[in-house]
């Protein structure tokens, strides 16, 4: 059989439904797009990071900052910028960390597993940390 034929015409489709069929479709689709819309998660306002599970740094997502943080396979390097974080250098196998890419929604998170890092997002801004740039251990 010839590849094209076990492709369904379009035409198929619509005559095999009916309009409320077909409207249940249409709503299912948008009901799918408007909950990931809402569960995205509001602005992230703080960067945890964790060594080996452990909390060692919390800094504001807002402004410019580099730093290190010592992995099991050396240097992690953690970067801010306008609201969002990311891992940028280390050394891992595969860099699954740095393709996360920048993270800035509250409960992102963006890890590499073999240097035992990991860095979270934390929404919504709190009264208590309103004065706090950072806080290390």
């Amino acid at each position: 059989m010839s590849p094209g034929r076990w492709r369904l015409p379009w035409r198929v489709l619509v005559r095999a439904s009916t309009p409320g069929d077909r409207g249940l479709m249409l709503a299912s689709a948008v009901g799918i797009v408007a909950l990931g819309l809402l569960l995205e998660g509001p602005p992230g306002s703080r960067l945890q990071v964790f060594r080996d599970n452990r909390l060692v740094a919390t800094h504001a997502l807002g402004g410019t900052a580099g730093w290190s943080v010592d992995g099991r396979l050396g240097p992690v390097i953690v970067e801010i910028r306008q609201g969002q974080a990311r891992l940028r250098e280390y050394r891992s196998p595969r860099l699954i960390g740095t393709r996360t890419g920048w993270i800035g929604r509250a409960g992102q998170v963006a890890a590499c597993v073999p240097c035992g890092v990991l860095i979270r997002v934390e929404g919504g801004p709190s009264p208590a940390d309103a004065d706090l740039d950072a806080v290390s251990e």
